[in-house]
């Protein structure tokens, strides 16, 4: 029988979460308010103003992903470049992971209750 810790634990940025995908592993670390509503910040956009009104906010959801999962991901183990050799963790390498495996890092990281117990 496993325990739940039942208290808020703060998100410490030098935490190591492991997602498994497949015979890879990527190291991430859960996402704060704080950072969240800095990176919405960063990719907002105006849209130009419509019939009178000023601009329109825009948060495009396909950037706010990616930089989640720049802001989340802090390294991997087993990632193969197409080549088949392993390739090291860096920006312009994670930038090409493929996007489901993208969309599963940043569930993980707005959800943390889904990685119970995978704690490095």
């Amino acid at each position: 029988m496993s325990t739940r810790q039942n208290n808020l634990v703060l998100v410490d940025p030098n935490e190591r979460l492991a997602l498994t995908l497949g015979g890879s592993v990527l190291y991430y670390r859960r996402l704060s308010l704080g950072a969240l509503a800095a990176i919405e910040r960063q990719q907002l956009t105006l849209l130009p103003p419509a019939q009178g009104r000023g601009p329109r906010p825009w948060l495009p959801p396909q950037a706010l992903e990616a930089a989640v999962a720049a802001h989340v991901l802090v390294g991997w183990e087993g990632v193969l470049g197409p080549d088949g050799e392993p390739v090291a963790f860096g920006p312009a390498a994670a930038q090409r992971l493929p996007i489901d495996a993208r969309r599963r890092l940043v569930e993980r990281a707005y959800k943390p209750e889904l990685m119970l117990g995978e704690k490095i």
